[in-house]
């Protein structure tokens, strides 16, 4: 359960408006899933949401809520709370406890809401599909040559890697981001632009190449919610240190643009 507030105008079909909304109130908004997605922000406590609230007016582009009645008054009988806004206490805004629906999966790329759809995506989906769950503990349905269960990360990295043979046979991992460019800070602390690398070496080394098995939908939204699923069309393999930068943070245009682009995988 979580606390809404009440904006201006119609940011579930203005694009513009949603982006000034979230300009101003950050990770607290967002789309919903289907079948009809809303856009909408949420808040942990109704104090929060009462000194975000007062804003809305301002954001949207009309005349200033007043802010001189800073207290947020709970509506007896009720879970809701409100604030005014006016000289009046009849002007007044209504904060909102319901529950927080799911962030829609989607992302918006170009103006656009897109699924995921990554180079993994003929791969058979596993049994345990579910939201929020991991690559690297859930079994993918496959066996190796032993007969042994397959985590999904040794089965999506195993693919990778045969697909990835030279001459000698030997397979490479691949990054499905390489040449991702992102703002890191290198050894000397100092802000630099890191490049995702094209190879990714098996051992754990300095420089943070190792290979892991990403949730293009991180498996949590910054709220902390559960979100993205462990679909084979939501993995791909990038290396440690873009995959520690792209942890709970809504998935970059760029990266969904590259991914769905890219061929997809033989299993």
């Amino acid at each position: 359960m979580r606390y809404r507030i009440p904006l201006l105008g119609n940011p579930s079909m203005d694009l513009a408006l949603r982006a000034k909304y979230i300009a101003a109130f950050g990770d607290a908004c967002y789309m919903s899933e289907g079948p009809t997605p809303t856009f909408n922000c949420f808040y942990k406590t109704p104090q929060e949401a009462c000194d975000e609230g007062v804003r809305v007016a301002e954001v949207f582009g009309a005349a200033p809520y007043d802010k001189n009645y800073p207290a947020c008054e709970p509506i007896a009988g009720t879970e809701n709370y409100f604030r005014q806004v006016g000289p009046d206490p009849a002007i007044h805004i209504v904060i909102s406890h319901e529950p927080a629906p799911r962030q829609t999966p989607l992302v918006e790329v170009d103006g656009v809401l897109v699924e995921v759809n990554g180079p993994y995506r003929n791969l058979s989906e596993p049994p345990t599909l579910g939201l929020a769950q991991p690559f690297n503990k859930c079994f993918s349905g496959m066996v190796d040559e032993s007969g042994d269960a397959l985590s999904q990360r040794n089965y999506i990295l195993q693919v990778n890697r045969n697909a990835h043979k030279g001459d000698a046979g030997v397979g490479e991992i691949h990054s499905d981001l390489a040449g991702f460019k992102w703002p890191c800070t290198n050894e000397k602390c100092e802000s630099v632009i890191c490049e995702e690398p094209l190879v990714l070496p098996d051992p754990e080394d300095p420089v943070a190449t190792y290979p892991e098995v990403h949730h293009v939908v991180p498996m949590k939204d910054k709220r902390s919610c559960p979100w993205g699923t462990n679909s084979t069309k939501n993995a791909a393999v990038i290396s440690r240190a873009l995959n520690n930068w792209l942890l709970n943070k809504n998935p970059p245009a760029e990266e969904v643009k590259r991914l769905n682009a890219a061929p997809a995988y033989t299993p």
